[in-house]
């Protein structure tokens, strides 16, 4: 029978099926996206997992029954594997879902905040000020790979981003001035964050923890990590595991509004 054949045949229930089957793994693969550990299925690993499925159905073909029934009794425990290696992702989003804040967000109109509060600029500010003073920051801006996970062993804050905050945050006379801020779109979402350190030999032994935290977070995910060294004054922004020296304050602005506007869906801002 062709495959064309195979389509004619399908009845009404038969592509509601197929439509809700798609729809699941659509949604699947969304989520997965977002996620930290949805690494394992993205470059050389997603051509491992086809290769599982290809021999799967290679072996379905040739009725290889024994081997068919081994794999049929293992599908509960693969399935089982997937629940346990994103047991913090499923049950951040459920928590998200449950969240009455995340819902008005989803479906009510936006909250009207002033517009002259510009964050970018509240962080330029801060940073600025930061080095001239040596004071030592870490601030993560996530971006479409969910940091929760993080922002769970901080303190949440759910904050307006203002650089009084950030100086509060980061004084040395409180107790979340060691850990990392974390930014979702533009607010203060948590401080005083645990983040995983690099495992890069080849870093310079001039940089500390601050600096190889914010490498650790950007190689696990895509967040855009700013870094100011206490000891040198200096800021640093981390992506992808690349860490640059800031040395235009303009170019820093243009950067980070775009960031916010990928989070956001606000045009990056201008200057006053």
């Amino acid at each position: 029978m062709s495959a064309f054949a195979l389509l004619h045949d399908l009845v009404l229930k038969n592509w509601i099926e197929l439509g809700l089957l798609f729809a699941a793994l659509y949604l699947l693969l969304r989520f997965l996206r977002r996620t930290i550990a949805g690494g394992i299925f993205k470059g050389p690993a997603m051509l491992l997992w086809i290769g599982i499925l290809g021999l799967f159905l290679l072996l379905q073909s040739l009725k290889l029954d024994v081997l068919n029934a081994i794999l049929a009794a293992s599908f509960p425990v693969f399935v089982l594997a997937l629940v346990v290696t994103f047991q913090m992702e499923l049950r951040h989003g459920l928590a998200r879902l449950g969240n009455v804040s995340f819902l008005r967000r989803l479906l009510g109109p936006k909250d009207g905040r002033p517009a002259q509060m510009k964050p970018v600029d509240e962080v330029i500010r801060t940073c600025r000020q930061f080095a001239e003073r040596r004071i030592g920051a870490i601030i993560a801006f996530e971006r479409n790979i969910d940091l929760s996970n993080y922002m769970d062993t901080g303190v949440p804050m759910d904050a307006i981003i203002r650089a009084e905050t950030l100086d509060t945050i980061f004084s040395t006379h409180t107790v979340l001035h060691d850990g990392a801020l974390l930014v979702r779109a533009d607010r203060i979402a948590s401080a005083g964050c645990l983040l995983p350190l690099t495992e890069r030999p080849a870093l310079a032994r001039d940089y500390g923890t601050r600096h190889r935290a914010a490498i650790g977070l950007s190689e696990q995910s895509d967040a855009v990590v700013l870094v100011v060294s206490e000891e040198r004054g200096d800021v640093h922004i981390v992506e992808r595991g690349e860490m640059d020296l800031v040395e235009d304050w303009e170019w820093l602005r243009a950067y980070l509004s775009v960031v916010f506007a990928e989070k956001t869906g606000l045009a990056p801002q201008e200057r006053d």
